[in-house]
């Protein structure tokens, strides 16, 4: 009997080390990697063609403290009902940006007017941001992915409710828009 404790202590103890070396690294908040969109089980479904910015990036951007030379529009697209389709936002008929479910952009423009549009499946929709230096805007993108179609289209909702979206979305790009 004396001879199966210390078996049972060795066994106990390669499990105990085995499971420390199975835990996955804490990743690095100062990395610019692709951002994977996973199911709620983990599995990954698509990821950002480029890299997206650090966690830290991602952490500061959600503080929304305004920067008092540009007006900060933050594109937001967060709804129950997103599929894994890339949707592409043009700042000012600029270059397009690829978005996933549960991700947003950060746009810094000039005080003024300026057009946010985005594109899927061919078809073009935009909406106007505005305001002077210092300011932040919130506007979002609304999708829903059935089996036999797939909608998207811009939302209005309140500010509060658009900005905790946006809380729980993950920054996939930072563009300055001069």
């Amino acid at each position: 009997m004396d001879m199966h404790r210390p078996i049972i202590v060795a066994a106990l103890g390669a499990a105990v080390l085995l499971a420390g070396c199975a835990t996955p690294r804490a990743p690095d908040p100062a990395a610019e990697v692709p951002h994977c969109y996973k199911t709620n089980k983990g599995r990954v479904i698509a990821c950002t063609p480029v890299a997206a910015p650090s966690l830290s990036a991602d952490a500061e951007a959600k503080r929304f403290v305004p920067d008092p030379n540009a007006l900060t529009v933050y594109v937001v697209r967060r709804n129950w009902g997103d599929g894994r389709n890339f949707v592409k936002v043009y700042p000012d008929g600029g270059a397009g940006v690829d978005t996933l479910p549960d991700t947003m952009v950060r746009l810094k423009f000039k005080p003024g007017t300026h057009s946010v549009a985005f594109e899927f499946d061919g078809k073009r929709q935009s909406t106007t941001a505005a305001g002077q230096a210092g300011e932040i805007r919130f506007v979002r993108i609304d999708g829903t992915v059935w089996a036999w179609k797939s909608t998207y289209e811009w939302v209005a909702e309140s500010e509060a409710a658009t900005r905790e979206r946006a809380l729980k979305a993950r920054l996939v790009a930072d563009v300055v828009v001069r």
